[in-house]
């Protein structure tokens, strides 16, 4: 099983572990404007759209759980962008 779906399963099975504490599939469903089928897949690790992966989460209060690691990346980047910028090369004077 390669990490990509690992990661999907594992993610789902804590969705599911945290939505069913709280309320069920359907209810769920209702409250992020998605199916229960949509839903269910999530849980299941299954292909869905990152746009309903992001409302289940964001409503279980589990967006940090991806938000986090994003935000210390995007500020290694930006230090490596900062490290890269070349100085300007000095003028030569044109008098001869």
């Amino acid at each position: 099983m390669n990490g990509q779906i690992q990661f999907a399963k594992a993610l789902g099975k804590l969705i599911k572990h945290q939505r069913a504490q709280r309320m069920a599939q359907g209810e769920l469903a209702m409250r992020t404007g998605l199916s229960r089928n949509t839903i269910s897949a999530i849980e299941n690790g299954k292909s869905v759209s990152t746009e309903a992966l992001f409302a289940v989460l964001a409503h279980l209060n589990l967006l940090h759980l991806l938000a986090e690691p994003v935000s210390a990346e995007l500020a290694l980047l930006d230090k490596r962008q900062q490290r890269k910028v070349r100085k300007p090369k000095p003028e030569l004077s044109n008098d001869f």
